[in-house]
């Protein structure tokens, strides 16, 4: 079973034709997939696609994760509730699909993005809603490591799942030993030359952590760099994280699983 744990098929780059990126994914016996993005539009999109699937990709699991993306921010809290208590609504009445809060976090690579303390509040209201709904946490964390964990020390006790892994070993052992129930994604970035911190710590993750994901249609596979990703590629990922953990496919496939029903509830 091949796992696509974090997709963005709702976004304008692939949700015009997304049924065929469904059948490229569920060709070979891929069988679950679950999508994340930012902002209202999108989560619409991808409800739609996950009650469409039930009929037309019933060998599918086709799930959701909603929320709000760091880079899609209002700058005023005041702005900001509004959005938490719709988005709370939408998950009680979607309860079947959505299975975690995300894609949240801190990212500090664009200069135009919202303020560290915009971020970091925005970060600490979805926790608290993750924490409420009793849902794993999704986190967007990219230069802001630091910035990232002032916020999550107080949520230890929730499901964390780092997604596109961007760090070292540093960042790694501190996560491990303040986060029980931790998972890591890898995508396609472990195969970038620019990568090896990034493949150091993966090498040093135990392998209880590790999901699957692509990212798509961004973080393509590194022969295709400058092209559009989509789910099915996911399979690189695989080939790589065996190469690295010196693991046969099957059993990587096996643990991907099992760590993905256990963060999801699947």
């Amino acid at each position: 079973m091949i796992i696509d744990t974090h997709t963005h098929l709702n976004t304008n780059q692939l949700f015009w034709d997304y049924k065929k990126y469904l059948e490229n994914f569920e060709r070979i016996w891929w069988k679950i997939l679950v999508n994340a993005w930012a902002n209202n539009e999108y989560n619409q999109k991808w409800i739609q696609m996950a009650k469409e699937s039930i009929k037309d990709f019933p060998n599918l699991i086709v799930k959701t994760a909603i929320w709000r993306h760091p880079c899609d921010i209002p700058q005023n809290k005041s702005d900001f509730l509004p959005l938490l208590n719709n988005l709370e609504t939408l998950y009680e009445k979607n309860k079947n699909h959505i299975v975690a809060i995300w894609e949240c976090g801190i990212d500090l690579h664009f200069s135009e993005n919202p303020t560290v303390k915009v971020q970091q509040n925005a970060l600490k209201l979805q926790a608290e809603l993750a924490r409420k709904l009793n849902l794993p946490l999704m986190i967007h964390s990219r230069d802001g490591f630091h910035e990232t964990m002032e916020v999550l020390k107080d949520f230890s006790d929730l499901k964390i799942y780092f997604h596109a892994w961007w760090y070292g070993i540093d960042e790694l052992e501190e996560c491990e030993m303040t986060f029980p129930n931790l998972r890591i994604g890898c995508t396609n970035v472990i195969e970038y030359p620019s990568a090896e911190k990034i493949r150091k710590s993966i090498r040093n993750i135990k392998t209880a952590k590790i999901l699957t994901e692509t990212d798509a249609p961004f973080l393509p596979p590194q022969t295709m760099r400058g092209q559009q990703n989509e789910p099915a590629y996911v399979t690189y990922v695989y080939e790589k994280l065996c190469e690295l953990l010196n693991i046969k496919e099957d059993d990587l496939e096996k643990i991907v699983e099992e760590n993905t029903k256990l963060l999801y509830n699947l």
